[in-house]
């Protein structure tokens, strides 16, 4: 067939004879590859000779004898560096496509000269992206690195590359480049490129840069990377500077030089090449920050003055995204002069900025308008020098003023980062930033809140302030109230007239706010303890205290009136004269409030004395003596056998304790814990082996209720290292008593041994001792240890708890809602001790149905919690239920605690920390 049909075949430019010898050589194991070989149809060749051409060698293929003279051929490699002269470029290509992994490798070579003779643009451009695609597969990419051919074809395609003149085959000789293993791209090799690609197109020389940034390490780049600096492209000047960028942070160092082309990048055209020369100028005055600017005057400052004066240059920027920048990075120079942090708040020029010679005429500032003209202010000086450049007065100024709330946000951040690093520029800048409280946008107050608040310890809030701060008091998010709430209880008020405002209003948005009585009772304990002098000026008429008329006993049920006496407590045991405007009934009160609100009130030994009461820090280490040894009573009674009665009576003697005094009310939860899980293993251990064996479910459901509450122990309760390592001692004993006492086996040697280890590396980890029978590998004797111990609940021993403020239990009003539908509640919630992020909330439907999710918070508050829970009811419900909701904490067992995990039944268990409200729900059904 190809020997009759020659001559056809070459008056349609194919050479048929070299075309099929190449396909029978490689292709005759692979006959389904011919099916994608599209031979061309041309009026010189019909399609029915075509067809039959193709049948015929199909058939000739499939032969036995075809094939063993080919597989028995020895393999010779296939090079086509001479093709016949009647070969054309297009059919060529589509040889290469039909060529397999096993031949590539040596035609790949020889392409690269079809390349280089070839003179048809788009017929190189099919024979580059070809390559590009075979060059993709890694057998061909091994097989070619393994014949060492792709040194050979990285020097000629770059040669190619240097003397081509289409922009968009340099590009796809760069593909090509860039895809090749990191391995073979040298140095040289790169310099080469780097060289080629200087001359030619911006997006050349940005791709040629991004692959040496891609290929080198930072400190070899990086004098590519300087190269660019000077590139006549924006787009790649920027490129350049973000890498330097992205250099300087991992601690490459930059050399100097560059610092001079960062500053007449600042008035660069190109608002991206602006704003990377702002993020890069931190990074370099931080590396020179010893170096010197020679300025205006033959006078030199120092790089960081220098840099901070361009920056401030640039705050009015026609770019926001530059402003905004400028304004973030203002804020890291905390070590600039405070003369030069107050320019950033004026728009003139100071006279501290400014250096006039001797015998210079002085600058006036106004016009007295005694003589027309004569005396009008100099706009100039002769030999006037000045530090700061008059056109960055003001600059933070103009960010407050900005119309962009993204622009106000930094300005505001960098102010209250400069203000905590230099308190006399805090003071300068507090008026500001209160004015910030009046800004349009919610999240720009709040920052101005919460940057008062860590600058206000230093300076004095003045009454004609106080009046902007007391407005936002009306605000409705409850995140602004209560930040600005802890702004109060920490600020330092300068007049009585201030303490009174300060009081009335917080009064005021109690009753408005009831919600809220939490933080404002910590607010006013602020304001008491900080403003002690003041309170002692109000203290008649904060208490009613008339010189003749007696007032009737307020009720200890008034929110307004227990506010006012913590205020008047705190600012008592700073300034004993307030002890003698109390009324009989006032301590009284006192004693009532300071057990309902132990951390808000202080004590008093004065009232304590008048009472004939004691309570001090002696008395409640006296209370936690006693607690310890009602414990070593418990654990004698455990060691003997003693009887239940007598055990379970630990509890009862636990809740009496906690009656004395509610400030050991985590000691005594934790030594109520303690008892129970205690008491639940004696219970375990001594039932029936017969009852045992025949209420196996009985006994696995009691044992999840043990791993609840250890999980519960060892989350719910922080302290010193020894509470830590005792929580996981107990888990220990726990899994020694299931694997000695459990008929059905639910640990094994090996989960004790996992859990030991894990005991070994936290002891060495935080520097604690264990019992030697652990170190020992002995049986560990939970009691004996614990009798031994001098003390087991300590002072320091915190409880991580929430209680939900809102919604209250409601038995009586129903809620009704659509079954198809969900019903939407606001849940708030004060936390103690647990971070708000890790809280969800677990809902339990009427047949014991728990559903927990975690709802996105909707508060940043550390010790307040708020979101937004839906329930459902799925189907409709015939009449109303109770749903109840509580706030629960996950704990996630780690790979040492895998057989607890399996006891548990799955890989996290969601734990209590809150009493759990009740709401009456009515899905109803559809109509």
């Amino acid at each position: 067939a190809v020997v009759s049909t020659q001559s056809t075949f070459l008056s349609s430019g194919i050479n048929a004879e070299y075309f099929f010898k190449q396909w029978y050589q490689r292709r005759v194991r692979d006959v389904k590859s011919l099916q994608h070989l599209n031979l061309p149809t041309s009026p010189y060749i019909s399609l029915h000779l075509a067809n039959a051409m193709q049948t015929e060698i199909i058939e000739q293929a499939m032969s036995s004898s075809t094939t063993e003279v080919f597989t028995t051929e020895p393999s010779t490699s296939v090079h086509l560096q001479q093709p016949p002269a009647d070969t054309t470029q297009s059919n060529y290509v589509k040889i290469i496509k039909s060529i397999g992994v096993t031949s590539v490798g040596d035609i790949l070579p020889s392409v690269v000269d079809h390349i280089v003779a070839n003179t048809n643009k788009i017929e190189r451009s099919e024979l580059i992206q070809e390559m590009a695609r075979k060059l993709k597969d890694e057998k061909i990419m091994s097989e070619l690195i393994k014949n060492n051919l792709l040194s050979n074809m990285l020097s000629q395609l770059l040669e190619i590359f240097s003397s081509e003149t289409s922009q968009s085959i340099q590009f796809e000789l760069m593909t090509i480049i860039c895809s090749l293993p990191k391995s073979q791209l040298t140095e040289k090799l790169l310099s080469r490129l780097h060289s080629a690609a200087l001359s030619s197109s911006p997006l050349l020389r940005r791709q040629s840069l991004l692959l040496v940034l891609k290929t080198l390490p930072p400190n070899v780049s990086l004098k590519f990377l300087l190269a660019y600096l000077d590139d006549d492209d924006p787009r790649v000047r920027s490129t350049a500077i973000k890498h330097l960028d992205k250099a300087a942070s991992t601690g490459c160092d930059i050399p100097f030089s560059v610092y001079h082309k960062l500053i007449a990048n600042l008035s660069d055209c190109y608002d991206e090449v602006r704003l990377s020369s702002v993020r890069l100028l931190p990074h370099l005055v931080r590396q020179h920050r010893h170096e010197h600017i020679e300025t205006a005057g033959s006078r030199t400052t120092t790089l960081t003055h220098h840099t901070f004066v361009q920056l401030c240059l640039l705050m009015r920027d026609i770019s926001t995204n530059v402003r905004s920048e400028v304004a973030r990075v203002l804020g890291l120079f905390t070590d600039v002069d405070p003369e030069y942090l107050k320019q950033t708040l004026d728009k003139k020029l100071r006279s501290s900025m400014r250096i006039v010679p001797a015998g210079s005429k002085m600058k006036q500032e106004y016009a007295s308008g005694r003589v027309w003209g004569g005396d009008a202010p100099i706009k100039t000086v002769s030999g006037e020098i000045y530090l700061f450049d008059p056109a960055g007065c003001g600059a933070f100024v103009h960010g407050m003023e900005d119309e962009y709330a993204s622009v106000r946000t930094n300005t505001v951040q960098a102010m209250c980062d400069l203000s905590t690093a230099c308190p006399e520029y805090g003071a300068e800048s507090m008026p500001h930033l209160v004015d910030m409280l009046n800004d349009e946008i919610q999240g720009v107050r709040l920052l101005a809140i919460q940057s008062l608040q860590l600058i206000s310890e230093n300076v004095l809030l003045h009454e004609d302030q106080l009046e902007t701060v007391m407005s936002v008091l009306e605000e409705s998010n409850v995140e602004i109230r209560h930040s600005l709430h802890a702004l109060l209880s920490s600020c330092k008020l300068n007049s009585q007239v201030a303490v009174r405002r300060v009081l009335k209003g917080l009064l005021d948005n109690l009753k408005k706010y009831p919600q809220d009585k939490s933080s404002i009772y910590k607010c006013v304990q602020g304001v008491g303890n900080s403003n002690a002098n003041y309170v002692a000026l109000l203290a008649p008429e904060m208490l009613s205290k008339h010189p003749y008329l007696s007032q009737t006993e307020p009720s200890t049920d008034d929110t307004s009136y227990v506010a006012t006496m913590i205020l008047v407590f705190n600012a008592a045991q700073h300034n004993s004269v307030i002890l003698s405007f109390f009324h009989g009934y006032t301590p009284k009160h006192y004693v009532y409030i300071y057990s309902l609100l132990p951390e808000l009130v202080p004590q008093l030994p004065q009232v304590h004395k008048i009472l004939k009461t004691t309570e001090s820090s002696s008395n409640i280490d006296s209370i936690i003596n006693s607690l310890n040894l009602i414990l070593k009573q418990f654990f004698n009674l455990c060691r003997n056998g003693g009887n239940m009665a007598a055990m379970t009576k630990t509890l009862e003697n636990i809740e009496k304790i906690q009656k004395c005094s509610s400030r050991i009310k985590p000691q005594t939860k934790y030594a109520s814990l303690l008892v129970n899980i205690l008491l639940q293993l004696f219970k375990l251990k001594n039932l029936d082996r017969k009852r045992m064996a025949n209420g196996q479910h009985r006994v696995l459901s009691k044992i999840k209720d043990v791993v609840y509450d250890l999980c519960l122990f060892e989350t719910g309760f922080k302290g010193s290292k020894q509470t830590a390592i005792f929580a996981k001692l107990l888990k220990f004993y726990f899994l020694q008593f299931l694997n000695e006492h459990m008929i059905m086996k639910v640990t094994t040697e090996k989960d004790l041994a996992a859990y030991r280890g894990h005991l070994l590396t936290f002891s060495a980890e935080t520097n604690t001792t264990l019992p030697s029978q652990i170190t020992n590998d002995r049986h560990f004797n939970m009691f004996q240890y614990m009798r031994t111990r001098s003390t087991i609940v300590n002072s320091d021993i915190t409880h991580s708890r929430a209680s939900i403020l809102s919604p209250q239990t409601n038995t009586e009003r129903v809620n009704e809602f659509p079954a198809h539908l969900s019903y939407s509640v606001n849940l708030e919630a004060e936390t103690r001790h647990v971070g708000t992020q890790s809280l969800a909330v677990q809902v339990t439907y009427p047949g014991s149905r728990e559903v927990v999710c975690q709802p996105e918070v909707q508060s940043q508050l550390s010790d307040y919690y708020q979101s937004t829970v839906f329930l459902g009811g799925r189907a409709g419900w015939s009449d109303p239920g109770m749903v109840q909701l509580s706030l629960v904490t996950e704990y996630c067992f780690p790979e040492h605690e895998h057989c607890l995990a399996v006891l548990w039944g799955q890989e996290r268990v969601w734990l209590e920390i809150s009493e759990g409200v009740e709401l009456k729900i009515h899905p109803r059904p559809a109509r």
